[in-house]
């Protein structure tokens, strides 16, 4: 077996860990399994509002599956935060879009009327 000298032991060692990108360092961390374990709250919370959405009518209960959904939407994309990492799939693809947001924000002033 060859010997390393140290720089070069060091060089391969730091390429290794610089190809690890700093939002998969987080999600192998214990404050990631932790960040994870939030978004599953989050999402339960959208289906409890979804819930709510069912004993409503007209615009209300179009309004809070509106807000079920980007709520889900948000809650799903934090809680897969490792298995969207693993696939290779970018994690603001899995976000609500802004333009979601608009709409949602639209919703709410039309029922303030």
């Amino acid at each position: 077996m060859k010997k390393l000298n140290r720089k070069k032991l060091r060089s391969i060692l730091m390429e290794e860990y610089e190809k690890q990108s700093e939002l998969n360092e987080f999600a192998s961390s214990r404050s990631g399994k932790k960040f994870a374990q939030q978004g599953k709250k989050i999402e339960s919370a959208g289906l409890a509002i979804r819930q709510l959405a069912e004993d409503q009518t007209g615009k209300m209960r179009e309004t809070l599956y509106n807000v079920s959904e980007f709520i889900n939407k948000l809650g799903n994309s934090i809680s897969g935060i490792n298995e969207l990492n693993e696939e290779g799939i970018s994690h603001t693809d899995s976000l609500p879009t802004i333009s979601e947001l608009k709409k949602l924000r639209k919703a709410i002033q039309r029922l303030e009327k």
